[in-house]
């Protein structure tokens, strides 16, 4: 449990050799996060605030030092409070953070849309907005859980902040060093821009890979399907293992981008799908070129 109420200010807000980190989410990112801090940082007390079965296993592994018995328990004691929630209960948590966020603390998030979550913290915290940087760490799988937790997740990561006008310097110096200090590399992006951007390479893209294997599923031969799939449909389908309620959230939160996306990619198929009733292998040739030139020129982030 978290200290009793009473302790004193320098037992429950730590102190400079052992600062206290509050994680509230304790799945996939939060459990990492916390890992990843006890591999990095032994000396930090991390308090973490999740669902009772996650928490035991966070604790057993010995990634928090103890269970907050509220959010507010928590923060009230936290130097940095990261927010590992999905996004549609951002709003919630931020509003409980809000009363109890001390004076020099700061507060980051890992949704993977911007645009919402800065609202709701605007909302949320009012007069200590310029305490949050909203943040997007760019590392997950399509497992969920702590059990799927890793300490090296954000190794060479890319983390991408959205600072905004009202961000206080200082917090947003805490929140990169934060980040470089877990193995992960800071960038800046304005939050509409992020959005855009993570519609194209990542949300709309989970949607298609849900979409195709909802679409096997559904067929006569699904059992054949499963059990003779090759490596080129399991690498095409593997995000479609992901969480369905996170990414049906993450989907409606950056709707009008998504929507843009999903516009683009039916006119082409709908072009190869012409192409192949026509006969027409020269148009296949051309679109599958321009299809695999781009592939070919991804790299890690970089590399």
């Amino acid at each position: 449990m978290a200290d009793a109420p009473g302790a004193d200010a320098a037992t429950a807000r730590g102190d400079a050799a052992r600062p206290t980190v509050a994680v509230i989410g304790t799945g996939l990112i939060g459990a990492s996060i916390a890992a990843a801090m006890r591999a990095h940082d032994p000396a930090a007390r991390i308090i973490g605030v999740g669902a009772a079965e996650h928490t035991r296993i966070a604790l057993e592994r010995g990634w928090i030092d103890a269970a907050g018995a509220t959010i507010a328990d928590a923060v009230c004691q936290a130097r940095h409070v990261v927010l590992a929630v999905p996004g549609r209960a951002l709003a919630s948590v931020l509003g409980e953070c809000a009363p109890v966020l001390a004076a020099d603390a700061v507060i980051t998030d890992c949704t993977s849309t911007k645009r919402a979550p800065i609202d709701a913290a605007r909302l949320a915290l009012g007069p200590r907005f310029d305490r949050f940087v909203p943040g997007h760490p760019i590392a997950g799988s399509e497992h969920s859980g702590p059990q799927a937790a890793r300490a090296d997740l954000f190794e060479g990561a890319i983390t991408i902040l959205c600072p905004q006008p009202q961000t206080a310097d200082d917090a947003l110096a805490a929140i990169e060093a934060w980040w470089r200090s877990l193995g992960a590399r800071t960038t800046r992006m304005d939050a509409d821009d992020h959005d855009r951007l993570f519609a194209e390479v990542s949300h709309w893209p989970h949607a298609v890979a849900f979409a195709l294997a909802a679409a096997i599923a559904e067929a006569p031969w699904a059992r054949d399907a499963a059990h003779y799939a090759g490596a080129g449909l399991r690498d095409t389908t593997r995000i479609a293992a992901s969480s369905p309620d996170m990414w049906a959230d993450i989907l409606l939160e950056n709707r009008d981008a998504v929507l843009a996306c999903a516009a683009r990619t039916q006119a082409g198929i709908e072009r190869l799908v012409q192409a192949i009733r026509d006969g027409d292998r020269d148009a296949l040739r051309e679109r599958f070129e321009a299809g695999s030139r781009w592939r070919r020129s991804v790299r890690p982030p970089g590399g």
